[in-house]
């Protein structure tokens, strides 16, 4: 056997790329043809023209030998990310999120939505016991504005964790309208613009830990708490930073630019660590960046970002609540969600006039 042969029979040998990866890397690839054409890859083969489209296609080659081989680079500002390979830290990996959110900002024209298509599950306790609920979750903005959003819920399945069967539950196949502040849920509450995030993340921190100081500060008054400890109020800022951070991010009516600022901003917390492999409530598999933080009474709170291994893409959500309980931390199951489609469609359902209030509004 030659060296040519050996390397094929090595080449040969490699494991494949996973689906999503190929769809993934096939999709940049058409979109630097259509990007070097103008818009228009079907032209014709003959005079200058076609002969960049020859050199082109020969870069695709190697880009699909390159997906082969489970790498694959994607341009973004003045650094690429390495499609394929792993992290470094925790850190480097929100990087690479926060460059690949960024290339993903959808730009609907008039009369278009940004449509956004999630699977959750919700997790309750209550009197009745514990229970987790799916719901699948459907949002269009119109022009990409999450004030003029309108979504629809879903819910499927209910499994009981502990006692009976809840009472206060949506049955399975209930359909919901929310119109965009009809609740006080979306971006209400947090104590920041999310859309005056500078766009650095440094600056973005510190305009962030700085709101949220404010944020407490105020509740302290609003409660009447007095004589609280220099650390007290730090752990309250930080939980505040944190979580506001992580609603943001997983919260469907962000845009693909500010989730990517929030990326960046995460990616400054000391607290924040790596996990290998984590599945969303798809069931997908991916990398996470988990952020923990303590919370008053001695418990805390975790959050978990997931991201598709080989190209950074956000693929959803995870959350556990730590309880003080007898002198140990019980850990439960909070929100998660799986980020399942996100495109531009040219129309958004009616709301029925029937359509009641929201359950959980």
């Amino acid at each position: 056997m030659n060296e040519l042969e050996a390397i094929k029979g090595h080449h040969d040998s490699l494991p494949g790329p996973a689906p999503e990866v190929t769809a993934r890397a096939w999709a940049l690839l058409t979109e630097e043809a259509e990007r070097a054409e103008g818009g228009h890859p079907e032209r014709p083969l003959g005079g200058s023209r076609g002969r960049r489209w020859v050199v082109r296609a020969g870069v695709a080659v190697g880009l699909a030998a390159a997906v082969t081989a489970g790498m694959i680079f994607v341009r973004g500002g003045d650094e690429s990310v390495p499609f394929g390979t792993a992290p470094a830290g925790a850190a480097e990996l929100l990087r690479h999120a926060a460059t690949v959110a960024a290339r993903e900002e959808l730009r609907p024209g008039p009369g278009q939505f940004v449509y956004v298509e999630q699977k959750g599950v919700t997790f309750a306790s209550g009197s009745e016991g514990e229970y987790t609920q799916d719901v699948r979750r459907e949002v269009w903005m119109p022009g990409g504005d999450p004030g003029k959003a309108l979504t629809r819920s879903t819910y499927g399945r209910t499994t009981v964790i502990s006692g009976g069967p809840p009472e206060h539950v949506q049955a399975p196949g209930t359909v919901e309208f929310q119109r965009a502040g009809q609740c006080r849920h979306g971006f209400s509450g947090l104590p920041f613009q999310a859309a005056d995030l500078p766009g650095d993340p440094d600056r973005a921190l510190a305009k962030v830990r700085q709101e949220a100081e404010t944020f407490v500060r105020s509740d302290q008054r609003r409660r009447g708490e007095t004589g609280l400890s220099r650390k007290e109020i730090d752990m309250r800022v930080e939980k505040v930073v944190a979580s506001s951070l992580l609603r943001l991010a997983q919260n469907p009516l962000t845009p693909s630019r500010t989730r990517a600022t929030v990326f960046g901003v995460l990616s400054k917390l000391a607290t924040v660590t790596v996990v290998p492999d984590l599945t969303d409530p798809a069931g997908r598999h991916g990398v996470g960046a988990s952020i923990k933080f303590e919370t008053p009474g001695g418990g805390w709170e975790r959050g978990e970002l997931i991201f598709e291994p080989a190209t950074y893409r956000f693929l959803g959500y995870r959350s556990w609540i730590g309880l003080p309980e007898g002198g140990q931390v019980r850990e439960i199951p909070g929100a998660s969600t799986a980020m399942l489609t996100v495109k531009v469609v040219d129309s958004m359902p009616e709301v029925p006039k029937d359509a009641g209030k929201p359950m959980f509004c």
